[in-house]
């Protein structure tokens, strides 16, 4: 039972993070904001087993969908999600869930720095071709968009996460038990 709550406890404790994180964001003048996301979604899959990093930021998606201001600059509702960014959002269960398999299996700096790149490109990936789609937009101009102004940001982020993660996980693998 303690396990159980000790669990739930951390999911909320990450979605709160995932929806804090959020809402620190740079507009662009495409459709795609530079936010702290994606900080938070490596984090959560650094800290959470993949289940319940996928279904925390689940949440978070579900959250946003019926109305609740979660998503970036308090967005929210069906809109945000099938707008041009909607790709990025709902790519990032799947990110969540990738990374956190990779890191449960290889604990190592380059599993972790491996994990995020590839949950990154997953997100690049799922998000320009949904952002293409929408914006009826060519892949150069998409990657121009949705890629490139990103590649430097997410490096940095990369970079954090894996020095707050290392330091945190050391905690919470000491006190709970993963499961």
């Amino acid at each position: 039972m303690k396990s159980n709550v000790s669990n739930l406890v951390r999911d909320a404790l990450m979605l709160g993070v995932l929806i804090c994180l959020s809402q620190i964001s740079v507009a662009l003048p495409t459709a795609v904001p530079i936010t702290l996301q994606t900080l938070a979604i490596y984090l959560i899959a650094c800290l959470l087993t993949p289940n319940h990093a996928f279904y925390t930021v689940l949440c978070y998606l579900i959250m946003g969908a019926i109305g609740l201001p979660v998503f970036s600059n308090f967005n929210s509702g069906m809109g945000a999600l099938i707008g041009p960014a909607g790709g990025f959002l709902f790519s990032f269960p799947i990110m969540a869930l990738v990374m956190s398999t990779i890191i449960t299996h290889d604990r190592s700096v380059k599993g972790h720095i491996l994990a995020m790149i590839i949950g990154t490109a997953i997100t690049y990936g799922l998000g320009s071709i949904y952002f293409m789609y929408t914006m009826k937009a060519t892949l150069l101009s998409t990657l121009m968009t949705c890629v490139l102004p990103f590649l430097l940001g997410d490096a940095l982020k990369i970079a954090v996460s894996c020095m707050i993660a290392f330091k945190l996980e050391k905690i919470v693998l000491k006190k709970t038990v993963l499961s």
